[in-house]
């Protein structure tokens, strides 16, 4: 895969410290980059606010302001908030005295002073601090609270009062959406468990390989680009983190003298009488995917019904057994319209019984194309047999949540471990999805990180649009497994941030992500 502009290399914290040395060699490139670094955290915050409800007109803001770096982030973070809304009521609560700060700390802090309204950090117990952030903010609590108090450098243990502030802020029940800069205070390397409880950690400069250990107090990760990655070459390593550029050449212009045959033909095996939804979902969301054609077999009983809601696809109805699954028996009815296929979905709503084992194993055996094996289509005979295809038959693509994945892999807990996840997919010789609130797409060598999407995919269905499109993306990329997989995960999860900002993460159907995927390609 072609790692230009489209990937992040995770890095550790020492490796980030040390990028940013080389980089930032004097007082006015350190500035330059806390400029960039508050203008990239407000954007940001602006932005994924949204996914709560519509930032009031005269937002009240608390900020958390350390001694280092991460304060002078903050700080310009909220001089930038205020500059987009004029309106803004700033607090912020510095951690020690203005001339103990860093220069550019305070060099921050005097470009706000007189439009906010500062307070110190004294001695407070925890129960103090909740009666005086509600005194602070006339009761209405904060729509947004900003944390700069500590950053990468930070080791164990914190100090008592930070910590009254920290547990504090964590419990005030009045605070819209609690955002960090690059670190919440309190964790590091050794602790990513105890810490100030962030909705959002805007990760500044690089990715860090703390941040992707799925500890709940980071919340969503988003990165703020520096430029750091312009100036120095990408390093090879075996992390990266997926940028919304990845989807950059599906942006542009298709060829003017093409027909649907140039843009693959996606077969889709799935369904049950009992389960037809999971098979629809992921029939809508391939033929939104860009591909030529979509053929889905379909149980007899509700294919004609399903051929009714998506009359672009076409539908072949498929005899069911017994348990009104799809019958192994009709496999010819597969295998005689393969020269036509350029990839094959299989799993969506297919159930799990010894005819649909037994339907998924013929498929992997016999299947001379690249194959998706969603849901129901993971199974332990299935990663089996998966080693013993041919290299030139194509990809394999397994998209397993975290309970499937331990199935497959023999796991008795879960594991996100980089070197586990590298070794499955060499010995398998397969490309895992595997699907969390940060996606990880392996191959093999190296792993993607994916962190768009967030709660609002926390619903069924989600899966099974994201295994449309992953396939639509494969049938056209003529068996590039991973790139279509790390497309398609970045796609879907944009989609599914754009409705959460226009209607929230609640009130809202699986479905209506496939309405905001021309919105991420086309940029409106």
């Amino acid at each position: 895969m072609d790692n230009s502009h489209q990937v992040s290399p995770v890095l550790s914290l020492k490796e980030a410290r040390e990028l940013e040395k080389s980089l930032l060699e004097d007082a006015n490139a350190e500035w330059s980059a806390m400029e960039l670094a508050g203008s990239g955290i407000a954007e940001g915050i602006l932005r994924d606010y949204f996914e709560l409800k519509p930032l009031p007109d005269a937002p009240r803001v608390l900020v958390l302001v350390g001694k280092g770096h991460n304060g002078g982030d903050a700080l310009l973070a909220a001089a930038e908030i205020m500059l987009q809304h004029p309106r803004s009521n700033v607090v912020c609560l510095l951690s020690t005295d203005p001339e103990l700060m860093k220069p550019l700390a305070r060099r921050a802090l005097e470009a706000v002073e007189g439009r906010v309204s500062i307070q110190k950090l004294g001695d407070e117990s925890s129960l103090e601090w909740l009666e005086k952030l509600d005194a602070i903010s006339g009761g209405k609590g904060f729509d947004i609270c900003l944390d700069g108090l500590l950053g990468m450098s930070y080791k164990a243990p914190l100090e008592e009062s930070l910590s009254r502030l920290i547990q504090a802020v964590n419990d005030y029940s009045k605070i819209g959406m609690r955002a960090a800069v690059d670190m919440p205070s309190g964790l590091s390397q050794d602790n990513v468990k105890l810490g100030f409880l962030a909705d959002f950690t805007y990760a500044t400069g690089a990715i860090k390989k703390v941040h992707l250990e799925s500890a709940e107090s980071f919340g969503r990760v988003r990165w703020v680009d520096l430029g750091f990655f312009e100036q120095v070459e990408v390093r090879r390593t075996k992390e990266y983190f997926l940028t919304d550029s990845i989807l950059n050449s599906q942006r542009s212009l298709r060829p003017s003298m093409v027909d649907k045959r140039n843009f693959g033909h996606l077969f889709i095996v799935g369904g049950s009488s009992n389960m037809p939804g999971a098979l629809l979902m992921s029939v809508q969301s391939a033929v939104r995917s860009g591909v030529g054609r979509v053929t889905a077999f379909a149980p007899e009983s509700v294919a004609a019904s399903l051929a009714a809601q998506v009359p672009e696809a076409m539908w072949i109805p498929w005899p069911e057994s017994e348990n009104g699954t799809l019958s192994p028996r009709a496999l010819p009815l597969l295998l005689q319209r393969l020269p036509k296929a350029t990839a094959v979905l299989m799993g969506p709503g297919m159930g799990r019984d010894r005819n649909t084992e037994q339907l998924a194993q013929e498929i992997i055996s016999q299947v001379v194309l690249p194959i998706i094996c969603d849901a129901d289509a993971l199974g332990l005979r299935v990663i089996e047999l998966v080693q013993k295809r041919k290299a030139e038959w194509g990809s394999v693509v397994l998209t397993p949540h975290m309970g499937e994945f331990m199935l497959i892999a023999g796991l008795a807990r879960p594991t996100l471990e980089s070197d586990f996840l590298l070794e499955f997919c060499r010995k398998n010789q397969v490309v895992l999805v595997l699907k969390s609130p940060q996606t990880r797409c392996c191959d093999g060598a190296s792993i993607y990180c994916n962190t768009f999407g967030g709660a609002v995919l926390s619903r069924g269905g989600s899966g099974d649009l994201l295994a449309g499109l992953i396939g639509g993306n494969l049938a056209q990329a003529k068996g590039q497994g991973l790139e279509s997989a790390t497309k398609a995960v970045v796609w879907h999860g944009k989609a599914a941030e754009a409705l959460a900002r226009d209607r929230g993460q609640v009130a809202v159907r699986t479905t209506e992500v496939l309405n905001y995927l021309p919105k991420i390609l086309r940029g409106d």
